[in-house]
């Protein structure tokens, strides 16, 4: 085929059969037809006419479409929402226009809200009320934390420090009205602490420091409480439908710090001091293999961006840019030969060494490998 054969195209722009090649060798058997829904869902960009075979058009998709395509088949493995999919790739990088992302979060957040007040009205149903009755609803709402404050195993509220029954349904409660439905609680320092030993930041978060750096968890508990007005459901859609194309990039990187950096140096410490909840943090330790947290991260920077908490985050996103670094380090150190490692951890002190080496068994078992995708 000559070149006018074939007007525009570059060798580096894929057609079909060149992505379904690379997703096979992946290990992603796709057809046309995924690759049809994948551009109809806007998760990978439409090609464009090249040129001609023949009668037949030829038609080429980007260069970094190969890339795209080989996120969306990692991030599938564990979600197939075409909306959290969207935003993914978004984090990652990849061309999604800002509109769609927008929109993906705003569909996302609302079915999120409607399901939470589902179940506040069937468990109004349940005790024979009527949940359009403001009484009723905040009855109903104390008996669904209880039932949630009661479950363990896998749930979304951690039990990381020991918390009486009747504390730790009542800061459920606080919890479903405050970043549930961003109602303004009037809660006693009691109720604020307890919160905080519900989710497991406190006492580590108010008691640990790392280095020359205080705990980062300081003021009143009772702080927290003016929380909704920011990060609860109700004022996320609101930041989300606001926010236009420079809001969202402007949140980009510090998303992709808290999604990818925070979860990677909250394993870290956790190991550098054998204590995964060394930080008041671990329950942030795999978020980045719960992609349905994005939903949350995006609109919750948005909002601080909005509120004014620019040099807060970017002190945060500076911070956490340390951990790919200081991760690839403790890697290295794999390669080296053992003698070697052990002859330079000689002449440390005992503390270090025991740190040294929970970072190395950690590095070992892979709590530090990460997914290069940025």
């Amino acid at each position: 085929m000559t070149p006018s054969q074939e007007p525009g195209a570059q060798p580096a722009e894929p057609d079909s059969a060149v992505l379904l090649q690379a997703a096979a060798r992946a290990g992603a058997e796709i057809s046309d037809r995924m690759l049809e829904t994948f551009r109809a869902q806007g998760l990978i960009p439409r090609p464009r006419r090249a040129g001609h075979r023949g009668r037949s058009p030829i038609w080429r998709y980007p260069p970094d479409t190969g890339r795209q395509l080989a996120a969306l088949l990692r991030w599938r493995q564990q979600t197939k929402d075409p909306d959290t999919l969207k935003v993914l790739l978004w984090v990652d990088g990849f061309a999604i226009p800002a509109a769609d992302v927008g929109d993906a979060l705003a569909r996302q957040l609302r079915a999120i809200t409607q399901t939470m007040e589902q179940a506040i009205s069937q468990q109004a149903r349940r005790l024979g009320l009527d949940p359009v009755d403001d009484s009723a609803r905040s009855r109903a709402i104390d008996a669904l934390a209880r039932t949630l404050a009661a479950q363990r195993g896998t749930t979304p509220i951690p039990r990381r420090s020991r918390v009486p029954a009747e504390d730790r349904a009542s800061a459920v409660a606080v919890m479903i009205r405050t970043f549930g439905l961003a109602e303004h609680v009037e809660g006693t320092a009691a109720q604020a602490a307890a919160v905080e030993r519900v989710l497991g930041i406190a006492p580590n978060g108010r008691r640990h420091a790392i280095a020359d750096s205080g705990p980062w968890l300081t003021g009143p508990a009772e702080d927290l409480f003016a929380a909704g007005t920011m990060v609860g459901l109700p004022s996320l859609l609101d930041a989300v439908n606001d926010a236009s194309e420079a809001d969202l990039a402007a949140a980009r990187q510090t998303v992709v710090a808290i999604f990818r950096h925070l979860p990677l140096m909250v394993r870290m410490i956790g190991a550098m001091f054998g204590d995964e909840n060394y930080t008041g943090l671990a329950a942030f330790s795999q978020i980045d293999q719960h992609p349905e947290t994005i939903v949350y991260i995006v609109p919750m920077v948005i909002a601080m961006l909005k509120a004014g908490w620019n040099e807060n985050l970017d002190a945060v996103t500076s911070a956490l840019s340390q951990a790919p670094d200081l991760a690839a380090r403790a890697q290295r150190v794999l390669a080296m030969p053992n003698a070697i490692v052990q002859g330079n951890l000689a002449g440390q002190p005992a503390e270090f060494r025991e740190r040294a080496q929970r970072l190395i068994d950690a590095a070992i078992k892979g709590q530090f490998d990460v997914d290069a995708c940025d």
